[in-house]
C-alpha cells in the first residue's frame, strides 16, 4: 500500500483533501501506452477516495481509441477492469469485498462506483461521456428527463436533448437510447447556429436589451406553466413542487454574467431539414442552454403546437432550476 498520492495531482495539493471535497473523478487512460502505471496510479486514487470519501464516483476514460479496432477496444476495457477488480480483490485477502459497480446501484451501498468510457478527440465519445457524468451528478436531471419525455411524446418526436452551448455537453435528455450520430448532428447544429448568428445576428446592444427583457418577463410572470398540454398538468404540479436540491447546486438562470456566445438570446432557434426525411428543432432556454430536438419532417406541419409546447417546457426547466436555487440558499441559511 502506498499513501504518497500528492505526486499525482501536483503543486502540493492534498489528494484526500480534494477527493473529499469531489463528487466525482474523471481519470484518463492512454490506451495507444502501457497504462499499467496509469492503472496503479487509478487504484491508489480509489484506495484514497474510499477512506475520505466512500461515494465518490469514478469515470474511467479509455482515451485515444480511435486506432484500436472494435474487438482491441473491448479487450483493452476488460482488461484495464478486471486489473482495477483484481488489485481490490488481493486487497482483501481473495476476497472482492470490495465489488466494481455502476451507476445503477444503490449509492448508499459499500461498492466502489466506477464507470469506463471509450471516448477520442475524432468524434463526439468524448462530448458523450461527459454528457453522461454531468447527468449523473445533476440533482435535476430525472425531473428534466421526465419534461422531455412529455415534450417528445405531446410533439411526436424522436429525442430531445438539453445542451450546454458552450461545452456541447447534453445534461438531459429523454429515457430513449441515444442516437451517437444525431447527438454528433445536434452538436454540428449548434455550431452552424453561432457562426450564422455571428455573421447576421444583432448588434451586442440588442442582445443584452431582449437578455433584460426576458429576465423581466420571468419575473413578472407569476403563474409559470407547470406542463407541456393538458396531459402534463399532473406530473408538473406535483413534481417541480418537491424537487429536492443539494448544497452544491448553482442556478443556471442567475448566471447572467459568465461570457457566453454575444448572438445567442431570446429569439435564437433554427430548424434544419436532412435527408431521409428527419429535422432538427433548436430553441434556446437561456444564454447558455439550448433545446435541440429530432423529429420526422412531416411533423413540422404542425409548427405551432411545437413551438408551444417547447415553450412551456422552457419555461418549466428555467422555473425548475430558481425552484433549486431557492431551496438550496434557504439550506445554506440555516
Amino acid at each position: 500500500y502506498d499513501d504518497d498520492t500528492i505526486h499525482l495531482v501536483g503543486g502540493g495539493y492534498d489528494m484526500e483533501r480534494l477527493l473529499k471535497r469531489c463528487n466525482a473523478v474523471v481519470y484518463i487512460i492512454d490506451a495507444q501506452d502501457d497504462y499499467t502505471q496509469s492503472v496503479s496510479s487509478l487504484n491508489m486514487i480509489i484506495q484514497s477516495g474510499r477512506r475520505v470519501n466512500p461515494r465518490l464516483r469514478y469515470e474511467v476514460f479509455i482515451h485515444k481509441v480511435d486506432q484500436l479496432s472494435e474487438e482491441e477496444k473491448i479487450e483493452t476495457q476488460r482488461n484495464i477492469h478486471n486489473q482495477v477488480r483484481d488489485f481490490f480483490a488481493n486487497l482483501n485477502g481473495g476476497t472482492d469485498s470490495w465489488p466494481l459497480t455502476s451507476f445503477g446501484s444503490n449509492p448508499n451501498s459499500q461498492n466502489i462506483l466506477i464507470n469506463f468510457h471509450l471516448t477520442s478527440i475524432f468524434d463526439h465519445s468524448i462530448f458523450e461521456a461527459f454528457s453522461k457524468v454531468i447527468q449523473k451528478l445533476l440533482p435535476q436531471f430525472n425531473h428534466l428527463e421526465d419534461l422531455l419525455n412529455y415534450l417528445i411524446s405531446a410533439s411526436n418526436m424522436e429525442q430531445a436533448f438539453l445542451f450546454d452551448i458552450q461545452t456541447k455537453i447534453s445534461i438531459a435528455t429523454d429515457s430513449s437510447p441515444t442516437n451517437m450520430q444525431m447527438y454528433e448532428l445536434c452538436c454540428d447544429m449548434i455550431d452552424l447556429l453561432i457562426n450564422m448568428s455571428q455573421i447576421y445576428g444583432r448588434s451586442n446592444s440588442d442582445v443584452v436589451e431582449a437578455i433584460e427583457d426576458d429576465i423581466n418577463d420571468d419575473e413578472n410572470n407569476e403563474s409559470i406553466a407547470k406542463d407541456i398540454d393538458d396531459s402534463t398538468n399532473s406530473y408538473s404540479t406535483s413534481s417541480l413542487s418537491t424537487t429536492s436540491a443539494e448544497t452544491s447546486c448553482s442556478s443556471i438562470t442567475d448566471a447572467i454574467n459568465e461570457p457566453t456566445s454575444n448572438v445567442f438570446d431570446s429569439m435564437s432557434s433554427s430548424v434544419i431539414k436532412l435527408t431521409g426525411g428527419r429535422a432538427l428543432y433548436l430553441k434556446e432556454i437561456n444564454r447558455h442552454l439550448a433545446l435541440v430536438c429530432v423529429l420526422h419532417e412531416k411533423a413540422l406541419s404542425k409548427q405551432a403546437i411545437i413551438e408551444y409546447n417547447v415553450n412551456r417546457v422552457k419555461k418549466s426547466i428555467l422555473e425548475l432550476f430558481h425552484l433549486t436555487h431557492q431551496t438550496s440558499a434557504s439550506f445554506v441559511t440555516r
